[in-house]
């Protein structure tokens, strides 16, 4: 079952890579570095969108599943499965929620796009923390503990640009880079562990 959790974590999160690199190329008129991963979901190619936000959330459930199984009998891990539940459920739904546009007054909906997106970025980012604490406790994969504590504080590090940017003009301007980075690193996070779900590190 370990196995299986993690292969179907690597291939969702190969699902959410390939659906990202193709709106990355579309003809959006989005700049990969000024403009929110979010804004996807409000052009043409909205539908690119929303299978990288299920596939995320597939591969959220099923790492849950992986740790699960892999680390049975660490006490330390249920904060983590809770929080990948976290983000699984942010994931599926915020591409029904589409954000703002630039420029237009605020809504109900893009509110909740909002903290559905601040649920999912700071789900990963403290489940990446906690791993890295519940792997130095146990006996189990004690290697891969500082893997997820260095990709936890790469998480958090592109959290506090986003959050910086709303007055720093220079952040704001490289919002979309910096948002990118934190996918990077929650991917690098979820591929780290899919494999190690796989080969039973």
């Amino acid at each position: 079952m370990t196995t299986l959790a993690g292969v179907i974590a690597l291939v969702a999160l190969g699902t959410v890579i390939a659906s990202l690199g193709y709106l990355h190329l579309a003809p959006t008129g989005l700049s990969p570095v000024r403009n929110a991963v979010s804004q996807y979901g409000i052009t043409p190619f909205r539908a690119g969108y929303r299978v990288a936000t299920i596939a995320f959330a597939l591969a959220a459930l099923a790492l849950a599943l992986g740790l699960h199984r892999a680390l049975r009998g660490n006490g330390h891990l249920r904060l983590v499965i809770a929080l990948l539940i976290v983000l699984a459920i942010a994931r599926a739904l915020i591409s029904w929620f589409p954000m703002d546009a630039p420029g237009t007054p605020r809504t109900t909906t893009g509110g909740r796009h909002g903290l559905l997106a601040i649920a999912a970025f700071g789900a990963a980012t403290i489940a990446a923390f906690r791993l890295g604490s519940a792997l130095s406790h146990g006996m189990h994969w004690r290697s891969l503990a500082a893997v997820s504590t260095a990709l936890g504080w790469a998480m958090l590090v592109c959290l506090l640009a986003m959050a910086l940017g709303r007055g720093v003009p220079a952040l704001r301007a490289r919002f979309g880079a910096i948002e990118r980075a934190f996918y990077l690193s929650a991917i690098a996070w979820f591929a780290v562990f899919g494999v190690a779900c796989v080969a039973g590190a």
